[in-house]
């Protein structure tokens, strides 16, 4: 039989071991297991920490067994991932560190590439950092925020300068734009008021109109051919008018025109008696002076006729003419 020592060593033995293999397996070393190790290298370990998961489409494949820094101290991080799975992936892969839950939990996920070349243990993928939900929010609300920062300045020069402008005058005349205003709109709903209440009592007149128009307006449509026969009438009339001998009668017209242009310039120069009567003085004068005269004589005449007519019933004997 074993001794009570022995037995207590193989069971501290066993122990140390179990305590290993637990400790392994934590970190995604599963001594039991043969598994494929494989590196990445990222700027940054983006929140990914030993014994998180890699996957490829969701099915968990192996674990994060170490995560440090790169031997060159240039501050890239190294992590190398032992994967167990015997599913293939190609050398192109890319080892991509994403989010898997709400609560800000990582894990490393596989895109496979579309290569004919496997890995091969600690090959050395590329890598890529998802970004996060924080980042994404960060990246698209930072426009916002730097507009918004420059619209708050703006808004405060705005009114900067408008409260200067709301002082002394400015003031005054503002307000007194602002009274005109509202004058015109009040006159405005008068006259809306106005023009509603005239369009509510002449209704009926409107519709008659209304209707009317909608007569006229079939009638037109009725009789539309006859329309255009009387267009075309009309359009031939004139045509003919301009085909007509217009130019005969243009030339005629213009010809007495000239005719009477000569006579006019003959009177205005005192040709002919009626130049002479337009022109001299002297001949109007004249005939103006003889009619005087038989005015006077006639005058004299009607008043005195004796000194005319010297006649007797009884045979007297005529006296002589007076003077």
């Amino acid at each position: 039989m074993l001794s009570k020592e022995l037995k207590t060593g193989i069971a501290v033995i066993f122990a140390v071991g179990i305590i290993y293999w637990g400790l392994g397996f934590l970190q995604g070393n599963n001594i039991l297991s043969r598994g494929t190790k494989i590196h990445a290298i990222y700027k940054n370990a983006g929140g990914i920490q030993v014994s998180q998961p890699v996957t490829i489409n969701g099915v968990n494949v192996g674990k994060v067994s170490q995560v440090g820094f790169m031997p060159d101290k240039s501050g890239r991080i190294l992590v190398t991932m032992n994967i167990t799975g015997t599913y293939p992936v190609p050398s192109n892969t890319i080892a991509e560190i994403r989010a898997s839950g709400l609560l800000g939990d990582k894990e490393i996920v596989l895109i496979l590439g579309q290569g004919s070349s496997m890995i091969e243990n600690h090959d050395t993928l590329r890598a890529s950092i998802e970004e996060s939900l924080g980042d994404a929010i960060n990246k698209e609300v930072l426009p916002v925020k730097i507009q918004t920062e420059k619209l708050l300045a703006s808004l405060d020069t705005a009114v900067g300068v408008l409260s200067g402008f709301l002082q002394g005058d400015f003031q005054s005349e503002l307000y007194s734009s602002v009274s005109n205003v509202n004058q015109s709109l009040l006159n405005l709903n008068k006259i809306t008021l106005e023009l509603r209440l005239y369009l509510t009592e002449n209704r009926e007149d409107l519709s008659a109109i209304t209707g009317n128009m909608n007569t006229l307006s079939k009638m037109i449509a009725d009789n539309r051919s006859e329309f255009n026969r009387i267009m075309e009438n009309m359009a031939g009339a004139s045509d003919t008018l301009v085909a007509s001998d217009m130019g005969k009668a243009l030339k005629a017209l213009a010809a007495s025109a000239e005719r009477l242009d000569r006579i006019t310039a003959s009177m205005e120069a005192g040709e002919g008696s009626l130049g002479k009567l337009i022109a001299h003085d002297s001949l109007y004068n004249n005939v103006n002076s003889s009619i005087e005269s038989l005015d006077k004589l006639l005058e004299d005449l009607r008043q005195k006729p004796s000194r005319y007519l010297n006649f007797s019933v009884f045979g007297k004997k005529d006296k002589g003419p007076s003077n």
